[in-house]
């Protein structure tokens, strides 16, 4: 008998008469979970119904090759309902993902969970075999999604008429309907994104003073400062980037557009920096941002400037390029996330992203639509994560896991640094000190 003869017989089989457990199905009264398909990211399996939809079968693309033993890990995050041995269904697991919602898993080589442990998604929780009799020993993950229509704190599973329903996987449905097969599906179950590193920000008090605090980019808490200089700048500043860890570019508030270089001598007990050097004048601009790769933006009158710095203490004539990207760049807030792209906000709560190309080439990505109006600065310190300033004097923390798909599904407030204490006219943070990973 062939392969695929073999794993069709094996799957048709009956199982009305397998299992002990009983229930009724029932329409969802909640969301289901969002579930990606349970096997390690970028493998590809094919799932197959054959007589028992809404469950599914699965077996490694693109032969079967591989199934046995192949690692299970969960498709969201939950709490292990069933872990236990089941003389037709062999090594079986469930998992409680709340809201009524419960996956289970058949034939399975060994278990790495028990009931009460509480997994993320992407947990390792076990192996594909072909345990029970029902497997035919032929290995394979029997795989069903149920909803606990009747509340008694399970979901029934293994026959027809069981509290199962139609998974979605990474946003598509399976399970519609007997016989239905779907090759090459490919897991999204990858490990989240997540930030490292230290975020420094500088900022100007409305004396004219510096500060300096650092932030761990992954617990969103202040590791250092605000350290705040005895000395201040001397002039009104209108706005400020920050090149390097020492090294920041203020212009000055006036019709002329004084560009300066401030450079720092330690910001650690105490923040103390020479006297700001004069570059130049013409940069009339109300927002700055340097992209951590040689590029300075700046904006005024709604047109978005760039230029090259070809070093880390610039003087003007290291200071290049001066071209024109566009205009209609009617920003409240700017920052840049990466090379040559920025992020800012309207004064209508529009959070904007923008990848720029060239002299009037450039794409623009609405990420949100409204409620980002609030913030007076916004800062990032690399690898998707976002700080916003309120004028409260609160700084609170997003993190986008793909900062350049211009997509928002991936972005997420992470609550706030401080509630209260930011009273810095300007903030500017170093560039690309902050990964994910």
């Amino acid at each position: 008998m062939s392969r695929s003869t073999l794993l069709r017989s094996v799957v048709t089989a009956t199982l009305v008469a397998a299992f002990s457990i009983a229930g009724t199905a029932s329409s969802q009264a909640m969301a289901a979970p969002d579930l990606q398909l349970p096997f390690p990211c970028g493998q590809q399996w094919r799932l197959d119904t054959w007589a028992h939809a809404p469950a599914l079968d699965m077996v490694k693309e693109p032969d079967q090759h591989g199934t046995e033993g192949a690692t299970l890990i969960a498709p969201a995050a939950g709490k292990v309902n069933q872990s236990v041995r089941h003389g037709n269904a062999g090594n079986m697991i469930q998992i409680d993902h709340g809201g009524g919602y419960f996956t289970t898993y058949l034939h399975l080589q060994t278990r790495n969970v028990s009931v009460g442990d509480r997994v993320q998604r992407g947990a390792v929780i076990g192996k594909v075999g072909k345990d029970g009799e029902t497997s035919n020993g032929h290995p394979h993950l029997h795989f069903e999604l149920g909803y606990d229509s009747d509340g008694n704190g399970s979901a029934s599973w293994g026959f027809e008429g069981a509290e199962r329903i139609k998974p979605t996987f990474n946003g598509v449905t399976y399970g519609q309907s007997d016989n239905r097969t779907w090759r090459n599906v490919t897991s999204r179950n990858c490990t989240t994104p997540a930030p490292e590193g230290v975020a420094s920000v500088y900022g100007v008090l409305a004396d004219g003073r510096l500060t300096y605090t650092s932030i761990d980019a992954a617990s969103g808490k202040r590791t250092h400062g605000a350290v705040v200089s005895a000395a201040a700048l001397g002039f009104t500043p209108k706005a400020m980037a920050t090149l390097n860890f020492n090294t920041l570019l203020v212009t000055k508030a006036d019709s002329g557009g004084m560009l300066y270089r401030v450079d720092i001598r330690t910001n650690r007990d105490s923040l103390e920096f020479e006297p700001p050097v004069y570059l130049g004048n013409g940069y009339t601009h109300d927002l700055l941002a340097f992209d951590g790769k040689g590029h300075l933006f700046g904006i005024a009158g709604g047109a978005l400037r760039r230029y090259t710095i070809a070093v880390a203490k610039p003087a003007l004539a290291d200071i290049s390029g001066n071209t024109l990207i566009g205009s209609g760049f009617t920003l409240k807030t700017l920052t840049a996330t990466g090379p040559d792209w920025v992020l800012g906000t309207t004064a209508g709560g529009q959070l904007i992203s923008y990848r720029i190309a060239g002299a009037g080439s450039w794409q623009r990505h609405q990420l949100r639509d409204a409620t980002w109006q609030g913030f007076d600065h916004l800062l990032s310190p690399g690898g998707g994560v976002y700080y916003g300033h309120h004028s409260n004097g609160s700084l609170h923390r997003y993190f986008d896991a793909d900062p350049f798909d211009g997509q928002d599904d991936d972005l997420v407030g992470r609550g706030t640094v401080d509630t209260t204490g930011w009273v810095q006219t300007l903030l500017s943070a170093q560039p690309a000190t902050v990964t994910s990973s």
